[in-house]
């Protein structure tokens, strides 16, 4: 059975009080979860020592990137040692933001083996943009990166994919939970095709974009999304509580 997965991320947001404050009000109300539900929290990278002393159970410490260079690095990166250091179980991987600029499938690659041989899944990121959309190239673009990010990766059953479409950020457009669960079978198939072996269609396949409480149980009903990646919902209590608990 495919577990459950909810991925929130603050993005560059909040400030060491607020990051206190969220996690002291987790703490008084507590987080009551279905069984084998996870809930990973990905604050800013300058937040990783509050959150290793402070966050509560049962929420999860994520990484919002990581370097390919496992050594060293750039200036400015995060090693994937330091992710380990400070207790980081799962990390983003070709999120949109990265490959509109500069971060190929092959970096996405290196990454993805890195995070591996460290014992932290990634989260990979696929999406297509506006253009790629309406020009009726998604499930190519997404067979692609799925495809470029996982050459030689031996345990794609330790990992978590999740649809996180360019365009619903650049254009605010939100796709229909149909049209989401039709893309997630696509995700499932390919990577089928990739390994040849059908226990590949267990992995976890949530969705990213623009969800809220008013929206993700819609997303949540279909047969083919086991979680949600979220954004603006995250950064307050209430909401953050109002996607994690949507069948509350």
């Amino acid at each position: 059975m495919r577990r459950p997965l909810f991925f929130a991320t603050w993005k560059s947001n909040k400030t060491p009080k607020e990051v206190l404050e969220f996690y002291q009000e987790v703490y008084k109300r507590g987080l009551e979860l279905k069984n084998k539900t996870e809930v990973i929290l990905a604050p800013a990278a300058c937040y990783y020592e509050i959150s290793r002393l402070k966050m509560p159970k049962p929420l999860q410490l994520g990484a919002q990137d990581v370097s390919e260079i496992e050594f060293g690095g750039r200036m400015g990166e995060l090693s994937v040692q330091l992710l380990k250091e400070y207790g980081v179980k799962y990390c983003i991987v070709g999120d949109g933001t990265w490959r509109l600029s500069f971060e190929q499938d092959e970096v996405v690659n290196k990454k993805i083996k890195l995070l591996q041989k460290y014992g932290i899944v990634p989260v990979l990121c696929v999406g297509e943009t506006w253009d790629e959309n309406k020009n009726n190239l998604t499930l190519e673009v997404i067979k692609r990166q799925i495809q470029g990010a996982l050459v030689g990766v031996s345990n794609i059953n330790d990992i978590v994919v999740c649809y996180r479409p360019i365009w619903v950020q650049q254009r605010g457009i939100l796709p229909t939970p149909d049209y989401v669960n039709m893309i997630a079978k696509h995700v499932r198939q390919c990577l089928v095709d990739l390994k040849n072996n059908p226990l590949d269609a267990s992995l976890p396949i949530i969705y990213g974009g623009q969800v809220t409480p008013a929206n993700v149980k819609k997303y949540m009903a279909e047969s083919d999304i086991d979680g949600i990646f979220f954004v603006g919902s995250a950064l307050k209590v209430d909401t953050f509580y109002g996607v994690v608990n949507y069948d509350k």
